[in-house]
C-alpha cells in the first residue's frame, strides 16, 4: 500500500512562482505526489460511479477490487461522482460522495477530482461538494483560481524518486455541464482556463528550465475525438462498433479509425459541437501527452490525434447505464526514466470481481431505468386491475337490475 505525508486538504495554497506571473493552483503544500523506488507513478481513473446516497452494492465491491489491483499512487474521480438530480441535499451529497471516498481513505492513498455535468444538477454547490472532498484525507483537490470559469482549475506536479525535482504535471479542467441552447448540448472548457493553463505550463516551463511533460484530466471529451473516427454509410449501422453521431452529429454513422490503438467505441462519444480551442492549445503548447476522460460510460478507448493521446475510461457505476462485465477503471503507470511515455490498461468488472452481475435492467441500462420500468409496469398493472374490477362491478350491477 502506497503511502503519503500528513498534510491539510482544506488548506487551498497557491504556489507563486519566483519572478513569474501565473500561479500553479494544487493542494496543501506538505503534499507530495511523487514515482517509487522502481521509477513508477501509478494512477488510477475511476470515472462515473453516479450513484445516489445508498449506492448500489455492485459499484462498491467493483470500486474496492479496483482498488486493490491497481495499487495506485493516486486516484483521479473524473467527473459525474453523484447523480445530481437524486442528491439534493448537503446530507445526501455527504453519504454519497462518502460511498466512494471512504474506501480510498481507508487505504491511505491520495486522490484527486474534477466535475462532471451531472454532479451539477442537484443544486448541492460545486463549492460545497469541494469542501466535502476536502474533508477526506488524502484530498489534493482544490478550488483554483478565483476568477476563471468553474470549479476545480487546478494542477499537481509528480516529483522524482529522490525528491529533488518535478518529472511531470498533472492537469484537471472542470468540463462545465451543459452549453447554450441550440447551440451546444453539452458545454465546453472556456477560453479564460485555456489561458490560465497555458500560461501556467508556460511558468513551469520557466522555472524548471523545461516543458514538463503533462497528463490532463477532465469529465467531457474534446470534439476532435470525432477526427479519429471513421465515418460509414448507414447501410452499416447495424454492425458491431458502429455508432450513430452525438447531437449535431446524428444520422452519421461511425467506427473507431486507424488512430485507436485499444478499446471499446461502445456508444458515441458526446463532446460539445463546438471546438474550445482546447485541444488546439493542448497540441500546440506541446506538454500533453495524454488527456483522460469519463462521461462516456460504454467507451475505453485510447486513441492519438496531432500526437496526443485521447483516452476514455468507461464508468464504475451501476447506478446509470452501462457495459455489463465492462464496467470498470482505468490504471495508467507513469516512468520517471521516460515520462513522456506511459502504460494503461483497463480493469474490468469480468476480471476483478466474483459475484454475478446485477440482476434485470441494472448492468446495462442502470438501476435508475429499471426503478423507472418497475413504477411504470406496477402503475400499469394498478391501472389494468382497477379497469378490470371497474368493469367486474358494473357487469354485475347489470346482471342484477336484469332480474
Amino acid at each position: 500500500m502506497k503511502k503519503w505525508k500528513p498534510f491539510l486538504c482544506a488548506a487551498l495554497s497557491a504556489l507563486l512562482l519566483a519572478d513569474l506571473t501565473a500561479p500553479v493552483y494544487a493542494a496543501g503544500e506538505d503534499a507530495v505526489l511523487q514515482f517509487d523506488e522502481n521509477g513508477e507513478f501509478r494512477i488510477l481513473i475511476v470515472a462515473d460511479t453516479q450513484d445516489t446516497a445508498t449506492p448500489q452494492e455492485a459499484a462498491i465491491r467493483l470500486l474496492n477490487a479496483e482498488l486493490d489491483a491497481a495499487d495506485a499512487d493516486l486516484v483521479v474521480f473524473t467527473g459525474d461522482q453523484v447523480h445530481g438530480p437524486s442528491v439534493r441535499t448537503t446530507e445526501a451529497m455527504e453519504k454519497a460522495l462518502g460511498a466512494i471516498l471512504s474506501p480510498v481513505a481507508e487505504r491511505g492513498i491520495p486522490f484527486a477530482a474534477v466535475f462532471g455535468n451531472h454532479d451539477d444538477e442537484g443544486g448541492v454547490s460545486k463549492e460545497t461538494q469541494l469542501a466535502i472532498y476536502q474533508s477526506y484525507p488524502g484530498c489534493l483537490m482544490s478550488a483554483g483560481p478565483d476568477g476563471i470559469t468553474g470549479c476545480g482549475n487546478y494542477n499537481l506536479l509528480v516529483w522524482s524518486s529522490d525528491g529533488s525535482r518535478p518529472v511531470c504535471n498533472l492537469w484537471f479542467l472542470d468540463s462545465g455541464t451543459y452549453g447554450e441552447k441550440g447551440v451546444s448540448k453539452y458545454a465546453r472548457v472556456e477560453q479564460d482556463q485555456i489561458d490560465w493553463y497555458t500560461a501556467t505550463a508556460g511558468s513551469l516551463a520557466g522555472q524548471y528550465g523545461e516543458m514538463l511533460p503533462a497528463y490532463l484530466f477532465q469529465h467531457i471529451i474534446v470534439p476532435e475525438i470525432y477526427d479519429l473516427l471513421t465515418e460509414v454509410p448507414a447501410s452499416e449501422k447495424k454492425t458491431d462498433g458502429v455508432v450513430e453521431g452525438f447531437s449535431s452529429r446524428s444520422g452519421h454513422y461511425y467506427k473507431m479509425g486507424g488512430g485507436f490503438t485499444a478499446g471499446h467505441l461502445g456508444e458515441a462519444p458526446c463532446p460539445p459541437d463546438i471546438p474550445s480551442g482546447e485541444f488546439a492549445a493542448m497540441r500546440d503548447t506541446g506538454d500533453v501527452v495524454a488527456a483522460f476522460f469519463g462521461h462516456d460510460h460504454k467507451n475505453d478507448f485510447v486513441g492519438t490525434c496531432e500526437g496526443v493521446d485521447l483516452v476514455n475510461t468507461s464508468g464504475t457505476g451501476f447506478y446509470i447505464y452501462g457495459d455489463r462485465e465492462y464496467h470498470g477503471a482505468r490504471l495508467v503507470v507513469l516512468h520517471e526514466n521516460a515520462p513522456a511515455e506511459y502504460d494503461t490498461e483497463m480493469l474490468y468488472y469480468k476480471d476483478l470481481v466474483s459475484e454475478p452481475l446485477p440482476g434485470g435492467l441494472a448492468s446495462v441500462h442502470g438501476k435508475y431505468v429499471e426503478n423507472i420500468v418497475i413504477a411504470a409496469v406496477s402503475g400499469l398493472v394498478i391501472v389494468i386491475g382497477a379497469g378490470i374490477f371497474a368493469g367486474v362491478r358494473i357487469a354485475g350491477r347489470k346482471k342484477r337490475r336484469q332480474k
